[in-house]
């Protein structure tokens, strides 16, 4: 499928407040029980009698791993790009080797494209951050973190940085350096001059490129840079057909082709001797060589590839199992020197599971010794089901509480995404308190039909009482399975139709995503409808209970979008994809569903429709999931292809909405509000069942419980009640930290209650 899928065009961007100015109906947003929503919820999850620690982090594809101080504790940190959808992952490491995904840090992080490397630009000791514009301009944000922040804080220096060295009488200027988006450069110190150089594989002259930093040369402060190309031919070799061909790089060659497509570099000393060695991969091709540099063992003047490995790392499993790989090095295990992790490098249709292997270095950081641990680095602490997943609730075995199915493509180096899937996950909790198994991992054995992009929603679509399955596909059909078990009993899915709209759509009306509707309140159901193109459409039901029949209604229904808007010179519009996935959620409990739209681009979108004609165009619900601003605890960008699915799974009466993504996990988005009408909950005391340290306190909290037998639900307030933010304490945890470096100085109230006990204990923050 086309890339343009996961990434954005090159145009620039105007917010979600530029609706107003395309829609022309104005609502008043509704006052009573309005939610804010957060991410740091919890439900277990069992896969093969293991629970997942942090199951909702939203999966792996296209893995960048850096190394960060994220908390600003002298710790370096975990720091995750994933290429396939520009998501941004904090990792706080609590042990030497162990990492938590930590949400609340994203906000500080600035937007980047196709990767996001970090590296002491001004050799200050904090860690800087390159990245991309949509353009492919190489761009750095400078960190300017201080002494007691315990947040990362980043300036973004701009894109001037290559200085172009013409000759007289051109003019001296400085441009940006355009990079390829479908490389990984590396950055690092070349030459051991204590600035930092740039190494990239250029496409269009078919040649490898060292821009070199010459701070140190000129004797400038630390602060001030400037990048020249000073090496059009690096290392003086040539990869052609993925065979390394030495010293045939002279001049008159420099154009010859190497490969198609681009490179991953990594760059670091392998024997010793002071010099940097090149771990190259390309586009298309397992396997990774490492090419050694003998600078340093033959006096020369330039940096040269003298010899080559075909088997890279050796002695271990080698790193050849999937196309296009790219290794990171970082100290994974805390014992003070540099392992290794790779993954693939694409976009997307990559390997996606099992890809992020570990190798941890039993030697120097200068003179490494990979042996290979394991394939799965931090995706085992997530539900990561390949790719493209769909949520969607239903009692299947009629025990009175929701279970889970989510559809996903598997591994596209597998299945070739054609090859579909529902996995059965069974909740072994309650009404109240959810657990999760998975119990079958090819659910109507869908795997053999040859299915793609499958969006999957439960609901009623016969009247005839019982929950039918509904399954779109990527050509704009949906598919109906027909439940034959009748109300209340386990489901019999038997498939009815294959495509229930009768028709295919007009251009556009691709990756269909069904939603039971009923529109009219009628005995038919009705069906809303998104795709591809960004719009919803409503499909109303003529048929009968017995054989359902659909007329489509013209236009997008009360103007829903998932597009992402844009503007391009004075045109201000939609962007032409928008991956439309509609879902009914009550978030307001007023007794009336609003409808809910996934999108492409990691924003879902809230509509209120009652009372309003389907013609009519209406504005989406502004903030009502997440407070947008840096305070906040979590991000609103939950990745690309959203797919939500609402339900109360803790019996609070306000819905839990589970997304899934294009990244192949699952998201959680938890309220902590609750309702209860008149009646008053009588709590045993759990006060003297946890401690906070330090307290008073001016950034990190740790909150410390004794007992770890129940979830516990963890909330900071200020003394009015208002909640700042919410997390949670699964079965076995002992240990939480709470931030607090954005709060204002003052008493607040940390609350924790298990459903049965609650407690509370006051929490000073003091500023210096």
């Amino acid at each position: 499928m086309n890339e343009t899928r996961y990434i954005c065009v090159s145009m620039k961007r105007l917010r979600l407040i530029v609706i107003f100015t395309l829609l022309f109906f104005q609502l008043p947003l509704k006052a009573q029980d309005q939610q804010v929503y957060y991410t740091q919820g919890f439900i277990p999850i069992k896969i093969g009698g293991f629970t997942l620690a942090q199951p909702f982090i939203g999966g792996l594809n296209s893995a960048q791993f850096q190394r960060m101080d994220i908390n600003n504790d002298n710790i370096v940190d975990l720091l995750i790009f994933d290429r396939n959808d520009r998501k941004v992952l904090p990792f706080i490491r609590y042990e030497d080797s162990q990492y938590r995904y930590a949400p609340q840090y994203e906000a500080y992080f600035p937007t980047g494209f196709y990767y996001m490397i970090t590296e002491d630009l001004n050799s200050d000791g904090k860690f800087d951050i390159f990245t991309l514009t949509e353009s492919n301009g190489l761009v750095i944000h400078k960190n300017i973190t201080q002494a007691g922040d315990s947040i990362p804080r980043f300036r973004n220096l701009g894109e001037q940085y290559f200085r172009n060295r013409n000759m007289p009488p051109f003019p001296i200027l400085y441009n940006s350096i355009v990079l390829s988006k479908t490389d990984m450069p590396a950055i690092t110190d070349l030459d051991n001059d204590g600035d930092l150089d740039i190494v990239s594989y250029d496409a269009t002259y078919t040649i490898y490129v060292m821009y070199e930093d010459v701070r140190s040369d000129f004797g400038w402060d630390k602060d001030t840079f400037e990048f020249q190309k000073n090496d059009v031919c690096f290392g003086y070799f040539n990869d052609f057909n993925n065979s390394v061909n030495l010293g045939v790089c002279p001049y008159q060659e420099k154009l010859r082709p190497r490969h198609v497509g681009g490179a991953s570099l990594l760059m670091y000393d392998a024997d010793e001797d002071g010099d940097k060695e090149m771990v190259i991969s390309n586009v298309g091709v397992k396997p990774m060589y490492l090419l050694y540099n003998g600078k340093k063992d033959y006096s020369l003047e330039y940096d040269s590839i003298t010899h080559w490995d075909s088997i890279f790392p050796k002695n271990t499993r080698r790193a050849a199992d999937y196309a296009f790989p790219s290794g990171y090095l970082f100290d994974v295990n805390g014992d003070g020197v540099q392992d290794l992790v790779t993954a693939p490098t694409g976009f997307s249709d990559v390997k996606e599971t099992e890809q992020n292997w570990y190798y941890r270095n039993y030697g120097k950081t200068n003179k490494p010794n990979f042996k290979y641990v394991r394939n799965n680095f931090i995706i085992d602490k997530m539900l990561d089901l390949g790719a493209k997943t769909s949520p969607t609730f239903l009692d299947y075995d009629a025990d009175g509480d929701y279970d889970l199915l989510v559809s996903s493509n598997g591994d596209f180096e597998v299945t070739g995404g054609a090859a579909d899937r529902i996995y059965l996950f069974k909740n072994i909790g309650s009404k109240t308190e959810p657990s999760f198994e998975l119990t079958n991992s090819d659910y109507l054995t869908l795997s053999k039909k040859g299915l793609a992009d499958m969006i999957i929603k439960s609901g009623d679509i016969d009247g005839d009482k019982d929950m039918d399955l509904l399954i779109g596909d990527r050509f704009g059909k949906v598919r109906w399975y027909n439940n034959t078990a009748g109300p209340g009993k386990p489901v019999n899915f038997n498939l009815a139709d294959t495509n229930i709209l009768g028709s295919f759509g007009a251009p556009g009306e691709s990756n269909a995503a069904p939603l039971v509707f009923n529109y009219n309140n009628d005995t038919l159901p009705d069906l809303l409808v998104g795709f591809y193109d960004g719009t919803t459409r409503l499909f109303v039901n003529e048929g009968s209970i017995e054989k359902p029949s659909f007329t489509r209604v013209p236009g997008s229904a009360w103007g829903m979008r998932a597009n992402e808007i844009y503007i391009n010179g004075t045109d201000t519009n939609f962007l032409f994809y928008g991956y439309a996935v509609p879902e009914l959620i009550d978030y307001d409990q007023d007794g009336t569903d609003e409808i809910l739209i996934g999108s492409a681009y990691g924003v879902p979108r809230l509509y209120s429709i009652a009372g309003h004609s389907v013609y009519d165009s209406l504005p989406e619900i502004q903030n009502w999931q997440f407070q947008r601003t840096k305070t906040d605890s979590i991000v609103p960008d939950l990745g690309a292809l959203l797919v939500p699915a609402a339900a109360d799974l803790d019996g609070d009466s306000f819905p839990e909405i589970i997304y899934g993504n294009s990244r192949g996990g699952l998201m959680l988005a938890t309220t902590i509000a609750s309702k209860t009408g008149n009646s008053v909950r009588k709590f045993k005391s759990l006060n003297q069942s946890f401690t906070l340290y330090p307290n008073p306190a001016s950034g990190s909290v740790l909150l410390s419980r004794k007992g770890s037998n129940r979830n516990w639900r963890v909330e900071l307030t200020d003394l009015q009640g208002r909640v700042i933010s919410q997390a949670q304490l699964r079965i076995g945890e002992t240990d939480i930290f709470l931030e607090t470096s954005a709060l204002a100085q003052g008493i607040y109230l940390v609350r924790v209650t298990d459903g049965t006990q609650q407690g509370s204990a006051k929490l000073v923050v003091q500023r210096n």
